[in-house]
C-alpha cells in the first residue's frame, strides 16, 4: 500500500503544476512572492512540549486526514480544471468581445457618418428698385409698363427696377406714351393729359385717308382732329393708282403734318417729225423723250414741230408708265 501522505503531496504538486500551465496560456506575469508576515517581530519563543514530536503529530494528523482528502482529490482536481477552463474561456471571450465592440463601433461610425450637404448656389443679389406714381386726365387710363399691363390710373407701383422705362396710357380719348427714369429708393411721378391733337395733310392730288376702315374728314384747311397716340393711315387715289400707308404718333394738343410725296412715273414722247417737247410750259427736250420722270397728276404736254405747227395734249400721269406718239401727218 502506498503512503497516503506521499500521494497527497504528489497530488498537490500535480494540481499546482497544472494550474501554472493553464495560467501561462493567458498571461506570462510571474506569480507574486508573498513576504513573510510580521517581519519585524522576533521569532516566537521555543516551547518545550512533552509527548510526541511535532513531526510525529503532523504525520499522525496527515494520516487521519489522508483518507478523506484522497477521496475528495478527484473532485477538487475537476473543479480546479473547470475554474481554469472558465478563466481561459473568459480571457478569450473577453478578447473576442472587445474585438467585436471595436468592429461594431467602426461600422456604426461608417454608417452614421452624416451625408455631405449639397452646396447651394449663392443667393442672387436683390435688384435695386424704385417706385412710380402714375395719373392721367381723365383718370381710368390703362397703364402699360414696358409693354405689360400693370393697372389703371391713378396707379402706384413700388417694384419697378432701376433704369429707363416706357409708359403707355390708353383710354377712349387716345393713347399717350412717354419715357421715364426710375432711381433707387425713389418714386417718379407721371401725370399725363389725354386729349386730341391735329393732323394737317398736304398732297399734290386728291386722296382718301382711312384708319381702321374709318374715313377721316378734313376741313378746308386740310386738317382733322385725332386722338393722341400711334396712328396708321391708309392713303388712296384710285384714279392715279396710288396707294400708301403712313404711320405717325400724335401727342395731346400737337399739330402733326403729313406730306404726300409719291414717286414720279416715267413718261415717253415720240413724234413723226423733228419737234420740241414742252411739259407744263417748260421745254424738256426734243422728241423722242424717253422715260422722263413726271409727278403723278394732270399735266399739259405740247409737241411743237420744227417746220411749224404743234399738238397740245392734256394727260393724267399715274403710277403706270405713259407713252405718247404724235403723228403730224394726221
Amino acid at each position: 500500500m502506498p503512503d497516503p501522505q506521499a500521494e497527497l503531496i504528489a497530488a498537490a504538486r500535480a494540481a499546482a503544476h497544472w494550474a501554472r500551465a493553464r495560467r501561462a496560456t493567458w498571461t506570462d506575469a510571474p506569480l507574486p512572492v508573498l513576504a513573510p508576515p510580521w517581519p519585524d517581530e522576533p521569532p516566537p519563543a521555543a516551547v518545550t512540549r512533552t509527548g510526541p514530536s511535532v513531526a510525529a503529530r503532523a504525520a499522525a494528523r496527515a494520516r487521519a486526514l489522508g483518507a478523506p482528502v484522497l477521496q475528495r482529490l478527484p473532485r477538487v482536481a475537476a473543479m480546479t480544471a473547470l475554474v481554469a477552463a472558465g478563466a481561459a474561456g473568459g480571457v478569450i471571450g473577453g478578447r473576442y468581445l472587445l474585438n467585436a465592440i471595436a468592429t461594431y463601433r467602426t461600422r456604426i461610425a461608417v454608417v452614421e457618418r452624416p451625408a455631405a450637404r449639397p452646396q447651394l448656389p449663392p443667393a442672387a443679389p436683390q435688384k435695386a428698385t424704385g417706385g412710380l406714381q402714375v395719373s392721367s386726365t381723365p383718370p381710368g387710363a390703362q397703364v402699360l409698363l414696358d409693354g405689360k399691363v400693370r393697372g389703371v390710373t391713378p396707379l402706384t407701383l413700388t417694384d419697378v427696377s432701376v433704369g429707363r422705362h416706357t409708359i403707355e396710357l390708353t383710354s377712349a380719348a387716345g393713347t399717350v406714351q412717354r419715357t421715364v427714369t426710375v432711381a433707387t429708393g425713389k418714386t417718379s411721378d407721371v401725370d399725363e393729359s389725354i386729349f386730341s391733337g391735329w393732323l394737317a395733310l398736304y398732297s399734290p392730288f386728291e386722296v382718301v385717308v382711312t384708319e381702321g376702315g374709318r374715313t377721316l374728314r378734313f376741313d378746308d384747311r386740310s386738317q382733322t382732329m385725332l386722338p393722341p397716340g400711334r396712328h396708321e393711315l391708309r392713303i388712296v387715289n384710285r384714279a392715279l393708282g396710288y396707294e400708301a400707308v403712313e404711320r405717325l404718333e400724335l401727342k395731346p394738343g400737337e399739330m402733326a403734318r403729313l406730306s404726300i410725296k409719291p414717286p414720279p412715273s416715267p413718261v415717253t414722247v415720240t413724234a413723226t417729225e423733228p419737234a420740241e417737247v414742252w411739259l407744263d410750259g417748260a421745254r424738256i427736250g426734243d422728241a423722242p423723250v424717253n422715260a422722263m420722270p413726271v409727278s403723278l397728276g394732270t399735266h399739259e404736254i405740247v409737241v411743237r414741230r420744227a417746220s411749224g405747227g404743234e399738238r397740245r395734249l392734256t394727260v393724267t400721269v399715274t403710277v403706270n408708265p405713259l407713252t405718247l406718239n404724235v403723228d403730224f401727218s394726221k
